[in-house]
């Protein structure tokens, strides 16, 4: 009699019910993984790296920085002589940052002796050139920073400069103790102004308009380069933000402090972060007399006030 042979069937099936549960589960532990190592990584990634909005900053509680609006009185010196000095006043939950350029030729009064702020500087150093600045314009300084021009030089080249600037007329000087030339033509500039290029129009002696010329160059050029920076170079600049701060508390003498500026960190990246163009300008108003000094009007220490925001 022949042989009976078993079926082979029921093996086959088992073999394939324990392939495909084999394979479902593998493929969940594969999905599991793909998610927790490279989707929400990713996601986490652009979540991080995607710019806040204004109405974003204005309206979530965790950007509430009200609290980081400060007031610096930012010099630029070498020595006792005076480049450029303005009140710039940061308004982190607003989003701007308000600008007053100063001439060193504002008469004021510090140690109780009268003289322009750039005279009481030469007697006083940083105390008198603060406390004349405070009493001239009716405001507080938070903070104050006089860098040097290799410091600021330096600031310049992290910030990216500007190229946005209007020359109001030609420009050439050569300083004859230091053979330094200074030279710009007319207009539109035709290319990126870093640090010395900005020291050299600031200090320019030859403006048609004289000292007030002068001023108002400082708020044009502040005010260009600030926005420049967000606009171009918000990245490159909220990723060197300690090294920027590095920078400015070893080339100045100022009271900044690292608590100081961690206190506000966020604030800043904030702002940089989110606004292209944060930074705006506002020339004092008042009397320039037969010396050629500033005295500042009355009616502009109020107005100070209510431009840079104080006392709400």
């Amino acid at each position: 009699m022949a042989e009976k042979h078993s079926s082979q069937a029921p093996v086959l099936i088992v073999y394939v019910v324990t392939m495909i549960i084999c394979l479902f589960l593998f493929g969940s532990v594969a999905l599991v993984l793909l998610e927790v190592f490279v989707n929400q990584p990713r996601e986490a990634r652009l979540a991080a790296s995607a710019p806040v909005s204004v109405s974003d900053a204005e309206n979530s509680d965790e950007q509430d920085f009200s609290k980081a609006r400060e007031t610096i009185l930012f010099v630029g010196a070498e020595g006792s002589s005076i480049n450029g000095m303005a009140l710039i006043r940061v308004l982190p939950d607003l989003l701007t940052v308000k600008v007053v350029p100063i001439s060193p030729y504002t008469w004021s009064i510090a140690g109780g002796t009268e003289g322009t702020i750039a005279s009481l500087f030469e007697s006083g150093g940083m105390s008198y050139l603060k406390t004349a600045v405070e009493n001239a314009y009716g405001v507080s300084c938070d903070k104050y920073i006089k860098i040097s021009n290799e410091g600021f030089k330096s600031l310049v080249d992290y910030l990216g400069g500007t190229s946005s600037y209007n020359f109001p007329q030609e420009l050439y000087y050569r300083n004859e103790a230091t053979g330094e030339i200074t030279s710009f033509a007319q207009g539109a500039a035709t290319r990126t102004l870093y640090g010395d290029d900005i020291r050299k129009i600031v200090t320019y002696p030859l403006y048609e308009k004289g000292n007030e010329a002068r001023v108002q160059v400082l708020g044009e050029l502040a005010v260009s380069l600030i926005n420049s920076a967000c606009t171009y170079n918000s990245g490159s600049i909220v990723g060197n933000i300690q090294t920027i701060f590095n920078v400015i508390y070893n080339n100045s003498d100022t009271d900044l402090t690292s608590k100081s500026f961690t206190d506000v960190r966020d604030a800043y990246e904030s702002l940089i972060s989110s606004n292209p163009s944060p930074a705006t300008y506002r020339m004092a108003s008042g009397i320039w007399d037969a010396r050629g000094y500033f005295m500042v009007d009355e009616n502009f220490r109020t107005e100070i006030k209510e431009y840079f925001e104080i006392g709400e």
